[in-house]
């Protein structure tokens, strides 16, 4: 009996790393190519695992695709949600701070796979395909931080608070994504990979235009 609990225990470790070398290959590819450009076939090459693992595993590419971005997206709303709930007496700026400060905290930790994903997630923004995956994953935090910057901005309509929290999104995205437009712009002289730089900047310009919906 001891022997059979050893082997399933082994069988079940087994499993876990063949499932997280399948979500570690998807999730650099999807990030560098995105989801219609990157065939399942790659994504077991580049694990090194048989299609028939990753089928048995994810079963479609676009679960797998889901569950890549499942994965890192409860750790990085569970930062924010955490942040949130430390502030004391939370004001424009420290609301912001906390949804951004982690993924950039994230994105210069040294983890690839956090650079790979976060590109991911800025090819999300290009249409309509993956509402339901975001819906799913990052919406009910999304709103918790939206109700949170209604009530810190009494005078703000609440349509122009979604507006600006999603122009907030696509601003944060477009860093964190590390495109080097910058680097053409300025000669070199601004990295766009240099996002500790980038970060002070950003959160001054999205607090400033936050506030300025708040007569």
């Amino acid at each position: 009996m001891e022997v059979l609990a050893k082997s399933q225990r082994q069988t079940r470790i087994n499993g876990e790393i063949t499932r997280s070398k399948i979500l570690d290959a998807a999730e650099t590819l999807f990030g560098t190519r995105g989801f219609d450009a990157v065939s399942l076939r790659e994504i077991t090459e580049r694990a090194e695992v048989t299609l028939a693992l990753a089928s048995y595993h994810f079963g479609t590419k676009e679960q797998l695709f889901e569950d890549v971005i499942a994965r890192r997206a409860a750790i990085l709303c569970g930062q924010r949600i955490e942040r949130l709930e430390a502030l004391a007496d939370p004001d424009v700026e420290t609301i912001i701070d906390s949804f951004m400060s982690p993924m950039f905290e994230m994105a210069t930790s040294g983890e690839p796979g956090w650079n790979d994903y976060f590109k991911l997630l800025s090819r999300l923004g290009d249409g309509n395909q993956w509402l339901d995956v975001l819906t799913r994953h990052f919406d009910a935090t999304a709103k918790r931080y939206i109700a949170v910057l209604i009530e810190a901005m009494p005078n703000a309509k609440p349509g122009d608070v979604v507006r600006a929290f999603t122009m907030m999104l696509n601003l944060m995205l477009a860093t964190v994504s590390q495109h080097a437009r910058i680097d053409r712009l300025t000669d070199g002289e601004l990295k766009a990979a240099d996002l500790t730089s980038a970060y002070k900047p950003l959160l001054k310009f999205v607090v400033a235009g936050m506030k300025s919906i708040n007569p």
